[in-house]
């Protein structure tokens, strides 16, 4: 889950957004892949099946038949502050040109970025928010206590939603290989995954010519599958012909460093929990 975490936080998707979306695809799968033969499926079902609640997946349901399940995350709590910024009448000056704000006020009543946090994004600390609009380029500070907002939308990181989307169907169709070749019914019945490892790494300075090496050999290796392809013939639906989407995909993988360090041994590190005395002999042991 931790690469598809962080392209979600990138990409401005909170939890609570994830959630929603979570709760709306096991109620569909349960729908969809799990039916009992010659039977329905039932609200109360597809809650035991799921864990969720009869009343969550009652709202699931009436929320997904009147407006779907679409994550707009331009209307998170970063989003509303920058459009506060740019369209209250507080915060704005002449023609509508957003106002430079300081972080906290110098004299009582004067606006602030806090206060503007306060009114268009609750109880979110303000701190946090002005860090992380000034990461994404959002926000720009001018001279240590003043600060001007470049851009009315908040975009995590500037890839476009078309990118955002294209992992969604790279992830999806190596799941249903993985899902499918875990509940194949014989050996040579499942479809083909395969992975090479260096066992005990590669040395750094060697990546870039591994990197070469694959981009050159997997770009041949795909050229010559797209042309297979090509010279098939094409499906003819208007006869009956059955049609199924299917491909080939390569990738290359890299752990970034950490990536397995506990999330215990993370919070401690990052200095989230405290360790005692005792703690900290029980660890070294």
């Amino acid at each position: 889950m931790g690469p598809l975490v962080r392209i979600l936080l990138r990409q401005g998707v909170s939890f609570a957004e994830f959630s929603e979306v979570a709760k709306a695809v096991y109620i569909e799968v349960a729908i969809k892949d799990f039916k009992v033969l010659g039977r329905r499926a039932t609200r109360t079902r597809i809650a035991v099946m799921t864990g969720l609640t009869r009343k969550e997946v009652k709202r699931v349901i009436d929320h997904a038949m009147k407006e779907g399940y679409e994550l707009k995350t331009s209307y998170n709590r970063l989003g509303r502050v920058l459009v506060g910024w740019h369209t209250d009448p507080d915060f704005t000056g002449p023609y509508g040109m957003p106002l430079e704000l300081q972080y906290e006020a110098e004299n009582p009543g004067e606006l602030t970025f806090s206060l503007l946090v306060k009114r268009h994004s609750g109880d979110m600390s303000p701190r946090s928010i002005l860090d992380e609009l000034v990461r994404v380029g959002a926000v720009r500070e001018i001279d240590g206590r003043w600060f001007r907002v470049l851009r009315r939308d908040y975009i995590p990181e500037a890839k476009g939603v078309h990118n955002f989307e294209r992992t969604g169907s790279v992830i999806r169709n190596f799941v249903n290989t993985i899902d499918f070749n875990m509940t194949k019914l014989a050996p040579g019945k499942g479809r083909f995954e395969r992975e090479v490892v260096a066992d005990h790494g590669i040395r750094l300075e060697d990546l870039p010519k591994f990197d070469e090496y694959l981009r050159a050999r997997c770009q041949s290796l795909l050229e010559e599958v797209d042309n297979w392809l090509t010279n098939l013939p094409k499906p003819n639906i208007k006869k009956g012909e059955r049609v199924v989407r299917t491909g080939l995909g390569i990738y290359h993988y890299l752990s970034p460093p950490g990536e397995e360090r506990s999330f215990k041994n993370l919070l401690i590190d990052e200095g989230l929990i405290k360790v005692t005395a005792s703690r900290e002999s029980e660890q070294e042991k």
